[in-house]
């Protein structure tokens, strides 16, 4: 065991040993001419035969011609699985990750650069929207090339907006519109015990309803969590952004708001407060369409950007999953030829829209919208276009730091500290967090 695995198998104990002795393997049988690519990706489900289905045809096609055999693998949790088999020597050829994991491999020298392949194999990189780009890059070199992209927005509820005496065709446009939207579409009940409830709520930044973003809403103030050197939650953006959540709670009654958000059933059932129209508006991406089709047929809804503060910026938060070669790697130009035919148009728009995902290109094909199964599409696909768009902050220390900013959102949201004094403290521990995260690697390089 090498010294590199050595540290890692301390750091993750012995489940490290099972991943490094028992990582994936494929099941179906490979030509004996064939080189095996072995390409290791998170989807499971229908996700997964999509991308089987595309595997098997590359097998069939580019990959008879030229000899190559990609093996799919199935993998859970496979950014902790392909960093062990990297620092093992035994990595795969290519996998697919989430995009907020890039910075924190490639500056751990766990993945391959892709600027001289990407040249070689004459991938066309001007076809692609500049922020999926920008998302694969870290330290100014390509390390991630983009797969399913998607952005957030905003989807709400036409009927509730009539009720309200709202436009069902005019979206709030600014942050605080929508706290004003929020309010006028939260209606009480009295309770038995004589207390009021909320039984219809506007909107809340609560994850439990929301999602997963507890993280971003500094942006839509014009902020940047991270400035290439240093984390920025204390600033003038991530103290508007507290305040904007802390005066719609206060507005609407903060008891009664987590009363109500503790109430939510799982997101993607008939239970999601904004399907069975309990709630009124919610920050979402695109594969909520598919969850409305499944479970809510007949809902009159509708999708706008998210506002921002003010209306001359047009924020949207774009992620995307990604194709990377690990460090290591045996065949890297065998991966290559197949992530070159994965980015042809035709054959990575098939993908995304299988899993309901907008294009990365900057001219989606003449039918990717009429055949996409989100009606608002469209919508999504603009917003990455936006000069404003932003995506996670690329620093290696993400995961420590959002688990504080997320301790700082739940601190707001349940009126256990002032907002300004939470956003101060989150910044203290956070820059302990990248202080000591640049000590160890200025030690690893041996600066």
């Amino acid at each position: 065991m090498t010294t590199r695995t050595t540290l890692l198998v301390v750091l993750l104990g012995l489940p490290a040993v099972v991943l490094l002795a028992l990582g994936p393997r494929g099941q179906r049988h490979v030509p004996a001419d064939r080189t095996v690519v072995r390409y290791w990706e998170k989807w499971a489900g229908v996700e997964a035969l999509a991308m089987q289905r595309i595997v098997d045809r590359f097998n069939e096609t580019i990959g008879a011609e030229q000899n190559i055999w990609v093996e799919y693998c199935v993998v859970s949790n496979v950014d902790q699985r392909m960093l062990i088999a990297t620092a093992g020597g035994d990595p795969p050829d290519v996998a697919g990750l989430f995009d907020h994991i890039v910075p924190q491999y490639a500056d751990r020298d766990a993945l391959m650069g892709l600027d001289d392949l990407v040249a070689e194999f004459q991938i066309d990189l001007d076809a692609f929207k500049p922020i999926w780009l920008e998302i694969g890059r870290y330290d100014g070199k390509l390390y991630a090339l983009p797969s399913t992209p998607y952005t957030i927005a905003l989807y709400y509820n036409h009927r509730l907006f009539r009720e309200a005496g709202l436009d069902p065709d005019r979206p709030p446009r600014t942050t605080a519109e929508l706290n004003d939207y929020a309010t006028r579409l939260t209606r009480y009940e009295t309770g038995e015990d004589g207390r009021r409830k909320i039984v219809q709520l506007g909107f809340t930044t609560s994850p439990g309803m929301l999602g997963w973003w507890h993280w971003i809403w500094p942006n839509f103030f014009g902020g940047r969590l991270w400035d290439g050197e240093r984390s920025a939650i204390d600033t003038p953006a991530g103290h508007a952004a507290a305040e904007w959540i802390h005066q719609r709670r206060a507005m609407l009654g903060n008891p009664e708001m987590l009363k109500f958000e503790g109430t939510t059933g799982a997101i993607e059932g008939a239970q999601n407060p904004f399907l069975s129209e309990r709630l009124a508006m919610l920050f979402q991406g695109p594969w909520m369409s598919n969850w409305i089709s499944k479970y809510a047929r007949d809902l009159d809804y509708a999708v706008a950007p998210f506002p921002s503060a003010t209306p001359d910026k047009h924020h949207a938060f774009a992620s995307t999953d990604v194709f990377v070669i690990p460090a290591g790697s045996r065949h890297p130009r065998e991966a290559m030829v197949f992530l070159k035919y994965m980015l042809q148009q035709d054959v990575l728009e098939e993908l995304c829209k299988e899993h309901g995902k907008v294009s990365p290109f900057r001219t989606p094909a003449p039918d990717f919208y009429a055949t996409h199964t989100n009606p608002f599409i469209q919508v999504f696909d603009e917003m990455a276009g936006s000069p404003d768009a932003f995506g996670y902050p690329q620093m290696p220390t993400w995961a420590q730091t959002s688990a504080e900013l997320l301790k700082m959102h739940e601190s707001i949201l349940r009126g256990v500290r002032d907002p300004h004094d939470a956003v101060k403290a989150a910044q203290q521990r956070i820059d302990t967090i990248v202080d000591e995260y640049q000590r160890m690697a200025a030690k690893r390089r041996g600066d």
